[in-house]
């Protein structure tokens, strides 16, 4: 189990890290279209729909990156107080209890909505019609990667559960 649980925070941390770096070439499409329509009056048509989409990719595929490092927003008010074999066996049950159906639930309508996406060839609406079905696509493998990362932190949980401290 540890080797699947090291293969699973492995994959989701190199995910992570290369599509972390989207940012810079959301960062710097922005600079040279906010330059480009200030300094030559000359606004990038494309560069709205690719700064979306690249932010969407952004959004999307590294949630499971900021599930491995513990970066989503939860309230801990009441858990904090609890002893740690507690807090564990409750995030488990959070886990199954919504977390699980959630993503399987992303899962089904994300295939089917990227499916139907790449079925008509969808673009953007924009002045320049760019693919959409490609980011469509980072949908059901955001779920995939999402439910593996929580599989792999119900197994540490489980651990925390059945000897009390964490490894």
């Amino acid at each position: 189990m540890n080797t699947l649980v090291k293969t699973i925070d492995g994959l989701n941390t190199w995910v992570g890290r290369v599509v972390g770096w989207v940012m810079i070439f959301i960062m710097l499409l922005t600079v040279y279209d906010v330059i480009a329509r200030g300094l030559f009056s000359a606004p990038v048509l494309w560069a709205f729909d690719v700064s979306v989409q690249l932010f969407a990719l952004h959004f999307m595929i590294t949630a499971a990156y900021a599930l491995l490092h513990n970066e989503h927003v939860s309230i801990n008010i009441f858990k904090a107080r609890l002893g740690l074999r507690t807090q564990a066996a409750l995030d488990i049950l959070s886990y199954l209890i919504f977390f699980y159906p959630f993503m399987i639930m992303l899962l089904i309508y994300g295939w089917d909505f990227a499916a139907r996406s790449w079925a008509s060839r969808e673009t953007s609406w924009g002045v320049v019609a760019l693919p959409v079905y490609y980011v469509k696509t980072v949908i059901p493998v955001t779920a995939v990667l999402l439910m593996l990362q929580g599989l792999a932190n119900i197994i540490r949980l489980a651990e925390i559960v059945r000897k009390g401290d964490a490894q």
